[in-house]
């Protein structure tokens, strides 16, 4: 299992801290609900890429005593499972759609498939984006045909909402996040 946390710093502090972090207490199983905090059960290594720099990055992993099953922190500047940063995708997502002017002048953006794979997900998962938003905050997207418009909309809600804190609280209501593979609950 993963959770998100928010360290308060970039990809780079953290990288350069490595396993010097400030990793969270975490006080309760999130599998059994056991109310005993997790033992810390070492780490793994991954990759995040900005537009700037390629780091690894150490991820913290806990261990449950009671049903032995382990959760991942992940700091909330990634995704699971997506080797480049969430700003770094949300930059090359708005870039495509025309929401903002691209520099590509960056030496680590994604290939023109990746941004495209991006914006595709993105696009594929705009009803469960509705249904999630429905359900938390009684917003309701907009019912246009005009798969632009109803990402651009997307795009803004979720900035005037906090991207971090609703890709975080979407993946904790088992909606995973805007650039999964299938998400919904």
């Amino acid at each position: 299992m993963i959770q998100f946390h928010d360290f308060g710093i970039d990809v780079q502090t953290y990288a350069e801290r490595g396993k010097e972090n400030d990793f969270p207490l975490l006080k309760q199983c999130p599998h059994c609900r056991a109310k005993r905090p997790l033992h810390r059960h070492g780490y793994y290594e991954r990759n995040a890429l900005t537009p700037h720099g390629d780091y690894r990055i150490w991820i913290v992993r806990y261990r449950c005593r009671e049903c032995l099953k382990t959760v991942s922190v992940l700091p909330s500047f990634l995704l699971p499972y997506f080797q480049y940063t969430l700003s770094a995708i949300w930059q090359v997502v708005k870039e495509q759609l025309g929401l903002t002017e691209g520099t590509n002048q960056a030496p680590f953006l994604p290939t023109k498939d990746g941004i495209i794979f991006y914006v595709r997900r993105f696009c594929r998962n705009l009803s469960s984006l509705h249904s999630f938003f429905a359900r938390r905050w009684r917003i309701i997207g907009p019912i246009v045909k005009k798969e632009k418009e109803r990402s651009s909309w997307w795009i803004r809600t979720l900035e005037e909402h906090g991207l971090y804190s609703v890709i975080r609280d979407m993946w904790e209501d088992g909606f995973r996040h805007p650039f999964a593979n299938q998400m919904g609950s």
